[in-house]
């Protein structure tokens, strides 16, 4: 099994103020050939500490390594991340994706790494 056939990846992030780490664990998926990591909600901790900073560690199993990240905010990219996550993650992800609504207001949002999946 290759990296990008996992199913998580770690993601440190730094606080935007005491840059001290914090590790999460999250879904990613490959958009044209890049990783991408995303949320159901805009204001959880690692994504906008990751936003504030422009990047992030991730792990794979091989040990973390520093990337870059963009911030996605086109309509089409984040339907297309949404049906990516869907594809990779069935019915996971759509019962995820329910109980958020149920609690919460979902707002999908998408990062690119440069991290590339050959």
């Amino acid at each position: 099994m290759g990296v990008f056939d996992r199913s998580t990846v770690r993601l440190t992030h730094y606080g935007r103020k005491s840059g001290k780490p914090y590790t999460v664990t999250v879904w990613f998926t490959v958009l044209d050939g890049r990783v991408c990591v995303g949320s159901l909600g805009r204001t959880r901790s690692w994504v906008r500490n990751v936003r504030a900073r422009g990047g992030c560690d991730l792990d794979f199993g091989t040990g973390p390594h520093a990337v870059k990240c963009r911030w996605v905010d086109d309509p089409e990219t984040l339907e297309r991340y949404s049906r990516a996550v869907l594809a990779k993650y069935g019915l996971r992800a759509r019962l995820i994706t329910l109980l958020t609504r149920w609690f919460s207001k979902v707002e999908r949002c998408v990062f690119e790494t440069d991290v590339l999946a050959a």
